[in-house]
């Protein structure tokens, strides 16, 4: 949100003449600098830019003209632009004591929103040595490798970065999150339900991110031993706490169909018709709906379910049917793209082309050398993340596929017991 208020207050600007740039190489990084204190963010990228433009990485002042670069396009949301500034400061290390400063500029830009993951986190953050960073940021780097080296099954060397991390900070609460998920993969349920406990604990010191995730596994995890109240419990405090988040809604909604709540079942799922949950792709809510209208031997509101699932998922199924190659198939894609293994690659090439689009804008302005350069290197990242995003949806295909079946099966069985029920006088269908 910040970034694209950024982007919105800044386009005022545009329009208007070109940035004065001095000439001189020694006045232009004066001016930089002068501007970047000042707050005027276009006037400073352009004079670093032209200060580095006439100069090599030898130049003892490179780094310091890179760091006014990163910090005016951060300050304007080119949040992509400032994070290879920062990014080569840090995996070059010419300048030693502009390292912790580097590393803490990636850290801003991977927490605000849309970051390229695979190039910050992957190719640098999770496999560099980078030690001696003051407390807070190695804790932050200690964590970040701890995380990948999970993802790659390499727990022995996760758990020492995560031993290394200070007990009380928000890296280790993290960690044992993270080792506490370990678990529920491993079956040890109570031993993960015991580290979640401790975590929610002292849920007023966690970031808020986390305590919401501590308490949503803990719920899952009620639901999954049978304990519906423990589990709604958890989800209604959930609820104040997140209220804009759909798939709360849809969890509760199962959560208390299994508890046999099935009006409260459905007065949830109507609250996800709300236009603010548009985005949802859960085709099992209308599975849910029909369950739900099942039990109390509504037929007319059951084929509706159907007909609704149809029209919110349609055009997916035929082309599923129809054999259509899913990215040729424009509702596959655009179901694809939200699922949560696709979403953040997804937002961030959204955010490349608002941020190409704002240096579009203000070409102009900063001077035909800076936005050359940043048009080529927008275009550049465009380009990869677009072939990126083109695997991840194929490989997210098979899982949307499976799901979208499973629900038109699943809806066409309830209206299939429906449709027999009322064939035989109304009988309440078996397991109703």
């Amino acid at each position: 949100m910040r970034r694209a208020l950024s982007l919105l207050l800044s386009a005022a600007l545009a329009g208007c003449g070109a940035v004065p740039v001095p000439e001189a190489r020694d006045d232009a990084f004066a001016a930089a600098v002068a501007a970047q204190r000042a707050g005027r963010g276009l006037e400073a990228m352009a004079a670093a830019y032209a200060y580095l433009r006439e100069g090599s990485v030898d130049d003892p002042r490179y780094d310091r003209a890179q760091r006014l670069l990163a910090l005016a396009a951060e300050e304007l949301g080119l949040s992509y632009a400032a994070s290879l500034w920062f990014l080569d400061i840090a995996r070059e290390r010419r300048a030693p004591a502009l390292l912790p400063g580097a590393i803490s500029g990636l850290q801003r830009i991977m927490a605000a929103g849309p970051h390229d993951a695979d190039t910050l986190l992957t190719g640098y953050l999770a496999v560099a040595d980078v030690p001696g960073l003051p407390g807070d940021l190695q804790a932050f780097v200690d964590y970040q490798q701890g995380l990948h080296a999970v993802r790659q099954g390499l727990d022995d060397w996760a758990t020492a970065r995560f031993a290394a991390l200070p007990p009380q900070s928000e890296w280790a609460a993290r960690a044992a999150y993270v080792q506490a998920v370990q678990r529920v993969a491993a079956r040890e349920l109570g031993a993960a339900a015991e580290q979640l406990e401790a975590l929610l604990a002292r849920a007023a010191s966690l970031p808020p991110d986390l305590a919401l995730s501590v308490r949503r596994s803990l719920a899952r995890l009620a639901v999954h031993a049978g304990r519906f109240p423990e589990a709604i419990e958890h989800f209604r405090i959930l609820q104040t706490e997140a209220p804009g988040d759909p798939e709360l809604l849809l969890e509760m909604a199962w959560a208390h169909f299994r508890a046999g709540d099935t009006r409260r079942t459905l007065g949830l799922l109507l609250a996800l018709d709300a236009p603010i949950y548009s985005d949802l792709i859960a085709p099992d809510r209308f599975l849910l709906e029909a369950l739900a209208l099942r039990r109390l031997c509504q037929f007319a509101p059951a084929r509706a379910a159907a007909v609704r699932l149809d029209e919110a998922h349609g055009a997916a199924l035929r082309d599923l049917s129809a054999g259509v190659s899913p990215l040729d198939s424009p509702p596959l894609v655009a179901a694809a793209a939200r699922r949560p293994e696709v979403k953040p690659l997804s937002d961030f090439a959204r955010q490349l082309r608002q941020e190409a689009a704002w240096v579009d804008g203000h070409a102009a302005r900063m001077g035909a050398p800076l936005a050359d350069h940043l048009k080529a290197l927008y275009a550049e990242a465009q380009r990869e993340t677009d072939r990126r995003l083109k695997a991840r949806l194929l490989d997210s295909m098979d899982g949307l596929a499976e799901q979208l079946l499973a629900a038109e099966e699943g809806v066409g069985l309830v209206l299939h017991e429906l449709g027999v029920a009322l064939l035989r006088g109304r009988r309440r269908p078996v397991g109703g």
